[in-house]
């Protein structure tokens, strides 16, 4: 029990450090001492398997290491969560001042720290037969699989043809590095067409070395370089605690012989692009690197000499497509949803989210409810660009039953394009009270 909860927590600490260092910076000291530690636990907990059956000192010792890491873990959820409930608040300062989760932490760390001495002294004075713990031992050596971005098959309608020609672009051309970019509203299937891309098998092919990196209005240059270099080797200690300066130089290093695709999505500036290029070796190979962005300027910044490729909105027919395949799962509409559906399909306006978001809204409803829609999709519509997909997305919420929209907003604590395990956002949810144990 006690290595997989050093392994557990491990792994929740690696995931804070990398993707959700905004939701600790009051405590991220703590938290890379706290990484460090576990380490050497995980160390001792591999050496003394044995050991520990026939010595009641491990024993013990194996016992205060779970109890304590049970503490540690209880202490972060309980800071993250409360951060990020509280950060859009007025009054954070004040709920922090009373509950004071920072000294929680500091309180656990005062036990590990007498731990870690216990634990220390057993491997310098080479008690119960371990031999002295060398440099980096215990430290992660595996390599962690990088899964690729994920594309929702019944989304992908009308992009073939794009992709196809941003294909083109990116395995054509000079052996000079090139930045290709895809430029589009919010809502157009910026992301959705690069993932397409991603994954295609030419693009596999060609780049054997790639990364996938989310960049968005707020980021961390840091974070960004990090994220970049797991895809390429296994992040230890030593690269947590470099400064972004380094992180480039050391990216740059990896690339510099490889012929590389790298997708950037969401760049939101022209600043964005200066602070993260210097990353980028310019070495000849026929190197990528793919934008996507809302901005065109930010896109021509990137490469004066190439137009972006303008992401184009849906036909009418391949709307009533995506339409068909989000409300009915299929593409064979009942007669009596026809009409209704196609106006609904026109009033998006070739806007793929705003169908899909629709879409969802129409699952397993009747005519009445279809026609409802019809009759009022157009108010949403009817307004600039910016707001009507925060409008689109707060009809699909109104549109929640009651006992769901508490867990919807829970959501929001967690960091764009964030891949969260449902075992965690379960258990968040049980812990907030949202979800009952079912009477029988």
């Amino acid at each position: 029990m006690a290595d997989a909860a050093v392994e557990f927590l491990l792994e929740n600490l690696k995931q804070l450090l990398l993707y959700n260092a905004n939701l600790i910076l009051d405590i991220k000291g703590q938290v890379e001492f706290l990484y460090n530690d576990l380490s050497l636990f995980k160390a001792f907990l591999k050496d003394s398997t044995e050991k520990r059956r026939t010595h009641e000192t491990l024993k013990e010792l194996v016992k205060q290491i779970r109890n304590v890491v049970y503490e540690a873990e209880d202490a972060i959820d309980t800071f993250v969560a409360h951060k990020a409930v509280h950060k859009a608040r007025k009054h954070i300062e004040k709920a922090f001042h009373i509950f004071d989760y920072p000294a929680k932490l500091r309180s656990v760390a005062r036990d590990i720290e007498q731990i870690r001495a216990k634990v220390k002294d057993i491997y310098e004075n080479k008690k119960f037969g371990f031999e002295a713990l060398h440099a980096g031992d215990g430290a992660d050596k595996g390599t962690k699989e990088k899964k690729p971005p994920i594309v929702e098959e019944d989304n992908v309608v009308g992009f073939r043809d794009e992709a196809e020609k941003v294909i083109n672009l990116l395995t054509g051309g000079s052996d000079e590095l090139e930045v290709i970019s895809i430029v589009g509203m919010p809502g157009l299937g910026k992301t959705t067409l690069a993932k397409m891309i991603y994954r295609d098998p030419k693009i596999e092919y060609e780049f054997y070395t790639r990364a996938w990196v989310y960049i968005s209005q707020e980021y961390s240059r840091k974070e960004v370089f990090l994220n970049i270099l797991n895809n390429f080797t296994q992040l230890n200690d030593f690269m947590y605690k470099m400064n972004d300066e380094m992180l480039a130089k050391e990216l740059c290093k990896i690339l510099e012989k490889q012929k590389y695709l790298i997708v950037m999505d969401d760049v939101w500036s022209e600043e964005a692009w200066n602070d993260l290029k210097v990353a980028f070796p310019k070495n000849n190979s026929r190197s990528r690197i793919l934008i996507t962005s809302r901005i065109k300027r930010v896109a021509k910044h990137a490469n004066p000499s190439r137009e972006p490729h303008n992401l184009r909105f849906l036909t009418p027919d391949e709307s009533w497509t995506l339409l068909q395949r989000k409300a009915l799962g299929a593409e064979n509409c009942p007669e009596e949803l026809v009409k209704d559906g196609k106006h609904i399909a026109n009033e998006c306006h070739g806007l793929p989210l705003a169908i899909v978001v629709i879409g969802g809204i129409l699952l397993q409803k009747g005519t009445d409810w279809w026609e409802q829609v019809a009759k009022s999709v157009d108010a949403y519509i009817a307004m600039d660009q910016e707001k009507r997909m925060d409008n689109f997305i707060a009809l699909s919420y109104n549109h929640l039953p009651y006992h769901l929209k508490a867990c919807f907003i829970y959501f929001g604590m967690f960091p764009e394009d964030y891949e969260i395990p449902v075992w965690k956002l379960v258990r968040l949810w049980i812990a907030e009270g949202f979800i009952q144990q079912k009477e029988e």
